[in-house]
């Protein structure tokens, strides 16, 4: 049934997955059988259907090739390098190849290590640190999605209820997905925008395989 409370309950369910923190990735240098290995287990309920493939080796090496992810040493992959991946997952769901190499371009300028403030003995990179920092941004947006969600499903309730029709409740359901793509598009359109404006450009990536 449509209402704000199933809305919430949808939202909440996609929120179950596992974490994975800067801590969850292993500290030590993996091949890359047990880089797909630990990145299909870590983003299992990300799956939409089961035989889906979230990470294959073609795609780290496309990721390579076309300068998002930095070569492997030896074959082996860094916590460094995972972390990038998790990055790079999430954010091909929405930005270009091209996009992505001018957004990551900056941690690879200043991949150093440096001292971290809250413990002078811990040698971070960057890309530790903004990995930590994505975390920390992104600790409330389940909350305000689910208020915003709810206020616009109970706008669309309120308004269809009015209406006589006899597909009521789909009608709903339609108008919740056509607001939730609005704000999806424009989101994409400003995430786009400051890429555009506020990030140097690289030369074309080399793939577009996503």
């Amino acid at each position: 049934m449509f209402n704000a409370e199933e809305v919430s309950r949808l939202i909440a369910e996609l929120s179950l997955g596992e974490e994975v923190l800067l801590g969850d990735i292993p500290d030590i240098d993996l091949y890359m059988d047990q880089v797909t290995a630990f990145m299909d287990k870590k983003l299992a309920h990300l799956k939409r259907h089961e035989p889906d493939k979230l990470l294959t080796k073609t795609m780290i090496n496309n990721y390579t090739k076309a300068e998002l992810l930095m070569p492997p040493v030896k074959k082996k992959y860094s916590r460094q390098h995972i972390a990038l991946l998790f990055m790079i997952y999430n954010s091909k769901q929405i930005l270009s190849i091209n996009d992505l190499a001018m957004l990551l371009s900056p941690m690879k300028k200043n991949g150093h290590t440096f001292q971290n403030e809250t413990n002078k003995h811990s040698s971070y990179t960057w890309i530790d640190t903004v990995y930590e920092l994505i975390h920390e941004t992104r600790r409330d947006e389940t909350r305000q999605l689910t208020e915003v969600c709810a206020e616009q499903a109970r706008a669309i309730d309120e308004e269809v209820s009015e209406l006589e029709c006899q597909e009521q409740e789909q009608l709903k359901w339609f108008l919740m997905v056509m607001f939730l793509i609005s704000q999806a598009a424009l989101q994409k359109r400003l995430a786009e925008t400051i890429i555009d404006r506020y990030f140097d450009t690289p030369h074309p990536a080399k793939s577009k395989q996503k």
